[in-house]
């Protein structure tokens, strides 16, 4: 069946932790762990009944800058089917974090009115500021006399992970640090339902890790949390046992399946190495997914929809505790109502309809999964392992390593996008043109905040001096397309008009629609409008109509036969009249250079880098970038 074609080219797909994906999978491919949901390293999942009633915990972020607006997006989520809340907050109108911009308990208190904190569980983003955020969460619970025993979620510190976000912690990482311990030790004493820490792997993903530096990190992050507050009086359980984890679910169906076992499995490990018992006291780690930022795309958002299903479903198979659904506008703007009820009713309908939380641990036994897991968890303790000798993850956050490494990473992504091996629809795949855009609200954040910084009262101010590094990027997978598209709108505002490229189709229709197809979607992706013209056998005729078209861009569309007799008189024809940049769409084979002669500048195929060929193309017509 391969023809003499290289097996592992033709049949064998790697990740990018250099883990080889097989096209087939036997008994003999793994080892079977002995292990029950519930038992041991949890790997088939951290209770041993799964879900209670199949129901996943479905989450929200919310993060409008007015607290009375937040408000009402919360009051309408948790009507419409959600069970727990994501409150992402700007404490101060400091600006470390894009949330609800709050300066004191009354306008926390205004963006919680109504909820009933004891039926829904609250995880606070507040970035460097969680200690405020949770001394307004107690202050507010009394007030509304919610016992400690009676609210439930997480607190949100994670001090590292901010200043990998931001750069920057205002108050100094040891003093970061033991404000996270004071706060995981008053929960471990008095709030039994309450986190005091989490680790957030969006932001490393967002840099561009793979899921073994993801789930590396998320370890070594731990690693520095447990140390902290172990040395704050905590055993390691009852310091484990305060730490909750946020992994990133991505499109990928099966990576983040295995994403969700492996981390319970890894974290188990990791505590047992700590403890040095096997007594299971906080191995049983509680994790969240959220869908992951950088598969947003922000042309054609629908087919974010698309991406975040597949996302959610991976997510309610791998076992995560709750799952949050990005709205399918959130990478244009504030959410609008009709993203946010798509985003619930997604988890709604994959719980209720297609019952994806009944079964336990549905991947287990799957020869494949099992050794992607095993994979995963290899791959995660390499990261820890090499983070550890480094120094740990501050050390690699200031001197860069870590920096490094995710951007190696994104940086082979981001080559396989611009070739199209990892396809991006509506994007790079599929483009549309003439799409409507989606509407959303945009506030002034500034302005917002100013107001907040004119009323803050009784806020944490730095106590030491601020610890900076370089923070991480920021990327999405569709950032170097949507740039070229950026470019041909600018262009559309000033001239009226796109730029175009002439799709001179040559033979019948049977000769050209394959590649006349590949060539329009090839060229669209950079927001170049192609305009075709139909199989003729004038040439004459095909020439006059480039010329009518008055575009400095041509591409000869047809079969190798048709080629072999037109392509190079054409490419001569075009050039004589005063074409650009002549492409041919196909691979020219041992005829290159003959075309290239006959004025052929650039052929379109598979395999070739299409954003270097659109910016050139762009260039070309005077599109700046």
């Amino acid at each position: 069946m391969l023809k003499g074609k290289d097996f592992d080219r033709t049949l064998v797909a790697t990740t990018y932790d250099g883990i080889r994906i097989e096209p087939l999978y036997t008994a003999d491919s793994v080892s079977l762990v002995d292990e029950l949901p519930g038992q041991s390293r949890f790997t088939r999942g951290r209770v041993a009944a799964g879900h209670l009633g199949g129901a996943w915990d479905i989450r929200q972020t919310h993060a409008h800058p007015d607290p009375a607006v937040a408000n009402r997006q919360i009051i309408e989520d948790l009507e419409g089917g959600v069970t727990s809340l994501t409150l992402r907050l700007d404490i101060g109108g400091r600006g470390d974090v894009d949330g609800v911009v709050v300066a004191s308990l009354d306008d926390f208190g205004a963006a919680l009115d109504g909820v009933l904190l004891e039926l829904a569980p609250i995880a606070l983003e507040a970035g460097p500021w969680f200690a405020d955020a949770a001394n307004w969460l107690g202050e507010w619970c009394e007030h509304r006399g919610v016992g400690p025993d009676q609210v439930s979620g997480s607190l949100g510190a994670d001090p590292l992970g901010s200043l990998a976000a931001t750069g920057r912690l205002p108050q100094g990482l040891p003093a970061a640090l033991s404000e996270l311990v004071e706060l995981a030790v008053r929960c471990s004493a008095g709030h039994p339902h309450l986190t005091a820490a989490v680790i957030d792997a969006g932001v490393y993903s967002d840099a561009g890790a793979s899921e073994g530096q993801e789930l590396g990190i998320v370890l070594a992050t731990a690693a520095e949390y447990l140390r902290a507050m172990v040395a704050g009086g905590l055993d390691v359980g009852a310091a484990a046992a305060q730490i909750s984890v946020v992994l990133t679910a991505d499109a990928d169906v099966f990576t983040t399946i295995a994403k969700g076992r492996a981390i319970r499995r890894c974290w188990a490990h990791l505590v047992e190495a700590a403890s040095g018992t096997t007594d299971g006291r906080g191995a049983d780690v509680i994790v969240s997914a959220r869908t992951a930022s950088r598969i947003m795309s922000r042309r054609d958002p629908w087919v974010n929809m698309l991406r975040t299903t597949a996302a959610c479903f991976a997510a309610g198979v791998g076992g995560f505790d709750s799952i949050t659904v990005q709205p399918f506008d959130a990478a244009l703007g504030l959410p609008g109502g009709l993203g946010r009820r798509l985003a619930r009713n997604t988890q709604l309908l994959l719980q209720e309809e297609s019952h994806i939380g009944r079964v336990i641990d549905p991947a287990g036994g799957s020869w494949y999964l099992e050794s992607l897991t095993d994979s995963f968890c290899d791959a995660a303790w390499t990261t820890l392992q090499g983070i550890e000798a480094s120094g740990g993850l501050a050390a690699v956050l200031a001197d860069g390593s870590l920096a490094a490494q995710l951007a190696a990473v994104h940086t082979a992504r981001a080559a396989n996008i611009a070739k199209r091996r990892d396809p991006l629809t509506g994007v790079s795949e599929f483009p549309n043109l003439a799409e409507e855009p989606v509407v959303v609200e945009h506030v002034d954040r500034d302005a917002v905040r100013a107001a907040a910084r004119a009323r803050a009262v009784d806020l944490t101010g730095p106590v030491g001096p601020a610890t900076e590094v370089t923070a991480l990027p920021v990327h999405r997978l569709a950032e170097a397309f949507e740039e070229l598209r950026d470019a041909s709108d600018r262009f559309l505002a000033e001239t009226g008009g796109r730029p175009r490229i002439f799709l001179a189709n040559l033979g019948s229709p049977a000769d050209n629609t394959a590649r006349s197809t590949f060539a329009k979607n090839f060229f669209e992706a950079g927001g170049i409008e192609a305009v075709p013209y139909g199989g003729s056998a004038d040439d004459g005729a095909i020439a006059h109509a480039f010329e009518a078209l008055g575009t400095d861009l041509v591409v000869i569309c047809s079969s190798d036969a048709v080629y072999a007799d037109r392509a190079a008189s054409m490419a001569g024809v075009f050039k004589e009249m005063g074409a650009t940049r002549v492409y041919l769409a196909g691979h020219p084979g041992d005829r290159r250079d003959e075309l290239m002669a006959a004025g052929v500048d650039e052929f379109i195929h598979v395999g070739v880098d299409v954003v270097d060929a659109l910016a050139r193309a762009l260039t070309t017509v005077g599109v700046a970038s």
